[in-house]
């Protein structure tokens, strides 16, 4: 069984979904450190003026060295109506719009969404839904696995009986590997090579929130990487 571990970011980009679809398992990783101005809390949508943040606002003022799933929302502000009325500004014109715009107002009029988690995940599980990602999620802190980096990699693998990693290219510069060995654990690295599709407003800029190409995008079969389309 193929595991991918990755932190649970704000309606992630597609290198993210690429590699979820590769996997059989994607653990979604809660109960490390909360990484401030990442892409847990926001990512980049693209409009009239080039790209913007979508963020949602969190309460990090003197809560050092948070866990991810212990983060609270900031509604100081009604970020809410701001994101929903961005969105629809930016890509009202989109091919998508009509039929994907609905489905991202009702994950903004969920109930009870007090810490950062309660909208990533929903986020994450709108676009593997319409992308038509089975692969399973599964949050790392109802695992109970112990350790650090590495170490708690191998052990989540260890914990769902995944006997692959599935990590980015970027692991080969900071997986301690003998944790995986040890284990009897495989480890793969999986790259992600962005690449151009219709964009309103100029020429394509890669990066941005998957949001953007499935607004944009009618026929996903053109993400090669999505061997489950």
């Amino acid at each position: 069984m193929i595991v991918s571990i990755h932190q649970p970011n704000l309606f992630p980009w597609m290198g993210f979904f690429e590699k979820m679809a590769a996997s059989d398992t994607m653990i979604l990783l809660d109960q490390v450190p909360y990484s401030k101005r990442s892409y847990q809390n926001r990512v980049k949508i693209k409009g009239t003026h080039g790209t913007k943040w979508l963020t949602v606002p969190v309460q990090v003022k003197g809560n050092f060295a948070q866990i991810t799933h212990d983060v609270l929302i900031s509604h100081d502000q009604d970020w809410k109506s701001k994101h929903v009325k961005t969105l629809e500004f930016f890509y009202g014109n989109s091919p998508q719009f009509n039929d994907l715009f609905p489905k991202i107002q009702q994950l903004y009029d969920l109930e009870h969404i007090d810490h950062l988690i309660d909208f990533t995940i929903p986020s994450i599980e709108l676009i593997k839904k319409e992308l038509g990602i089975t692969t399973e999620l599964i949050k790392a802190s109802t695992l109970h696995a112990k350790g650090t980096r590495s170490e708690l990699l191998a052990e989540l693998v260890t914990a769902i009986g995944g006997d692959t990693y599935l990590s980015g290219p970027t692991g080969k510069d900071y997986i301690e590997d003998h944790y995986f060995k040890d284990r009897g654990l495989e480890i793969d690295y999986h790259p992600f090579q962005p690449f151009p599709y219709p964009q309103l407003f100029g020429e394509f800029t890669a990066g941005l929130s998957t949001l953007d190409f499935l607004f944009n995008v009618q026929d996903l079969s053109i993400w090669k990487g999505l061997k489950s389309l």
